[in-house]
């Protein structure tokens, strides 16, 4: 895999008249894997970008050149550039699906878009920043092992609250966060939820939680969007062997 833009890949099913869009993303990252989970789930063509951007990294594509946030997933549809997973998922409904994947109702349909806004902001921050990626990402690790130990602990405490609130709160009397039907919503949180995974992290005191997840990670095109994930967790799990 080169640095900088490292793939293409066309996905399509001559849907839309336009030539497809193009997705620039980090596999490993949340909000992508929830937009590209999305544009395969509608069959809506696109273009896959992969974006490197470490240190190490010696092209950066263009867009981000003149673009001012070098940050993923970041959709260009034409003249229209879109970043965070919250404003091109809305988009890709507004302009393509109809909402669709957003629930029924107008009620359905808001309360997904507040819960992905939720998920990107504060599960996100919680789960992956304060808890996984400093014990797996040098680049999200405090300079001391004790201030990065503390940042670990305390987000361990914040994950264990989401999740109390998500199992007696979204799935007390629900099948899915929003109703009886899975909607955006879901695939969106469980993408972030499958980050505890790197630690192999058990949910025996959320049952309702567990259950909710392995019903989501059944939807279409789940395990190709999760390939990289799935291969980093195995990568994790071979370390982990070789050290014990």
């Amino acid at each position: 895999m080169e640095n900088g833009v490292d793939e293409k890949k066309i996905n399509g099913f001559h849907k839309h008249d336009k030539g497809p869009m193009e997705l620039y993303l980090i596999r490993i990252s949340p909000p992508c894997r929830a937009v590209w989970l999305y544009l395969l789930q509608h069959e809506i063509p696109h273009i896959l970008h992969d974006v490197d951007f470490s240190k190490h990294s010696t092209k950066i594509p263009e867009v981000f050149k003149s673009h001012s946030h070098q940050e993923v997933p970041l959709l260009v549809d034409g003249d229209i550039v879109v970043f965070e997973g919250q404003a091109i998922l809305r988009y890709l409904a507004m302009k393509y699906t109809n909402y669709a994947g957003y629930g029924l109702s107008l009620q359905q349909q808001m309360l997904s878009e507040s819960v992905i806004s939720w998920c990107f902001s504060e599960v996100h921050r919680v789960i992956g920043y304060s808890y996984i990626y400093p014990q797996f990402l040098d680049y999200y690790s405090l300079k001391t092992t004790e201030s990065n130990e503390c940042l670990i602990e305390h987000g361990l405490r914040q994950v264990t609250k989401l999740l109390e609130v998500i199992e007696n709160r979204y799935l007390m009397n629900n099948k899915y966060l929003t109703g009886p039907r899975t909607t955006i919503a879901d695939t969106s949180v469980a993408t972030v939820l499958v980050l505890l995974e790197w630690t192999n992290f058990n949910y025996k005191m959320w049952p309702k939680v567990e259950a909710w997840l392995t019903r989501v990670k059944q939807h279409h095109f789940w395990d190709e969007v999760h390939v990289t994930h799935t291969d980093f967790v195995k990568d994790i799990q071979r370390s982990s062997l070789i050290y014990d």
